[in-house]
């Protein structure tokens, strides 16, 4: 995502229709989002605000304006590994919490294995 992109996203999650009710949500002057529409990225504690609203991590907020600040072709490839990587980690810590979620009840779904019923790789649970 590119700045805008971002701004957009919180605008959609706070239910604000215009840029001047979202900075005026966020505490920023007026023309910070125009400049965000017109292609400057956020610097990093704007990048920190913006994880800490959408909650994610703030390494994929950094990487993706680095991205967006990168000059040339190598650099931008080295930041989209990083915001891959990281956008990666993010799902696989959410599917953890939910497979320990699923644990407590009787339903359970091994993240080692990816079956439902008896685990082989922890016979050591008990299944109801």
């Amino acid at each position: 995502m590119n700045s805008y992109e971002y701004m957009t996203e919180i605008k959609r999650i706070k239910g604000l229709d215009t840029d001047y009710k979202l900075c005026k949500a966020l505490g920023w002057r007026q023309n910070k989002v125009t400049q965000y529409k017109n292609g400057t990225s956020m610097d990093n504690d704007t990048s920190r605000q913006v994880a800490e609203i959408l909650e994610i991590p703030l390494i994929q907020v950094i990487a993706e304006m680095e991205i967006q600040r990168a000059k040339n072709t190598e650099q931008k490839r080295a930041w989209s590994r990083i915001a891959k990587m990281t956008k990666e980690a993010g799902l696989a810590s959410t599917n953890l919490l939910i497979n320990i979620s699923l644990f407590s009840s009787t339903l359970i779904y091994c993240i080692l294995c990816k079956i439902r019923s008896k685990c082989e790789a922890s016979p050591e649970i008990k299944y109801s």
